[in-house]
């Protein structure tokens, strides 16, 4: 009977540390993860530099909400989007024609201070009439009118000088929300911008070798910065921020126009696209369709391969030396 007393006793205490080791478990999880800070960010370039920065810190756990494969033109935040937004230690978004939704959703995030507009750090352009391009109008969302005289082109990671000081400036960002790991955001801002400066150099001795300073897309255009910064000329179908598909017939002859007059050896078109009106351009000038990477979002296999800005970037470096050379 004193066995069977002594064996219980045993039982129970045996069963009571099992609780309390559950709960202790439990806390430190529901700790964790509450320690977790969350940045929500709309955009590609965006997310890549903020993954370089942060590394392996798990204190840090980034949301792209966009996701890759996707249009971002198209783009509406789902309600979990909104809530993980609302509840973000940071979001940070592009803005302008292009993510026109974010004017409701920051109107309900009360912690404003933490809300960070990317384009707020570079010098933006003006959106420009592009040669050739057909004009239309931007319908990010159902009802908008045709877009301000003046609204920026926000497209600006695809110069190497902006991408730069996104770098910089998502990285005093983060150091703002986990100042702990300040040395580590920055000695690993200063490694990525490094080898978006290699990248840099590669696409300049390309230009500086040029033997023509046009490039023509089939398709939009959404490198406005990119042509700028290194002094180019461009002939498209259409412009960054168009979500038409199909040109009309004399857009796609003035393109074959243009093609056969200056000798343009390749046709481009941009990532997510299947590149048939480039090809049909190709087709009737003797030319050749190559995709060129502008960076505003990329495919799921790329994603899931962990392509970065610079990765992406310097796939354009031979598709840019039969363009140019």
């Amino acid at each position: 009977m004193k066995a069977k007393k002594i064996l219980l006793i045993l039982l129970l205490l045996v069963l009571i540390a099992a609780i309390i080791a559950v709960f202790v478990v439990s806390k430190n999880k529901t700790r964790v993860g509450k320690d977790k800070k969350l940045v929500t960010v709309s955009n590609f370039a965006s997310y890549d530099f903020l993954r370089a920065i942060v590394g392996e810190d798990e204190d840090i756990e980034i949301k792209f909400l966009v996701g890759p494969g996707k249009e971002m033109h198209s783009y509406e935040p789902t309600t979990q989007d909104i809530v993980d937004i609302q509840k973000s230690d940071l979001f940070i978004y592009i803005g302008g024609d292009a993510e026109k939704w974010t004017d409701k959703v920051i109107e309900s995030i009360e912690r404003k201070e933490n809300i960070i507009r990317i384009t707020d750090c570079v010098d933006t352009i003006e959106e420009q009439e592009i040669d050739g391009a057909e004009e239309y109008e931007h319908d990010h969302n159902e009802g908008d009118e045709e877009h301000e005289e003046g609204a920026f082109d926000d497209h600006i990671w695809t110069s190497p000088s902006n991408a730069i000081k996104m770098v910089q400036k998502l990285e005093i960002e983060l150091e703002k929300i986990n100042p702990e790991k300040a040395d580590i955001y920055k000695e690993n801002a200063e490694n990525y911008i490094a080898q978006i400066k290699e990248v840099d150099s590669k696409i300049q001795e390309i230009v500086d070798n040029k033997k023509r300073d046009r490039l023509v897309f089939g398709d939009k255009m959404p490198m406005q910065y990119f042509i700028e910064y290194y002094g180019l000329e461009v002939t498209a179908a259409f412009d960054g921020c168009s979500t038409e598909t199909e040109p009309a017939a004399s857009t796609i002859a003035y393109l074959e126009k243009i093609v056969k007059e200056q000798n343009i050896p390749v046709v481009l078109y941009i990532e997510l696209n299947n590149g048939r009106v480039a090809n049909t351009i190709a087709e009737e000038t003797g030319s050749e369709a190559m995709q060129i990477q502008t960076l505003h979002n990329l495919s799921l296999d790329d994603f899931n391969n962990g392509e970065t800005w610079v990765s992406l970037m310097s796939r354009n470096l031979d598709v840019l030396k039969k363009a140019l050379q």
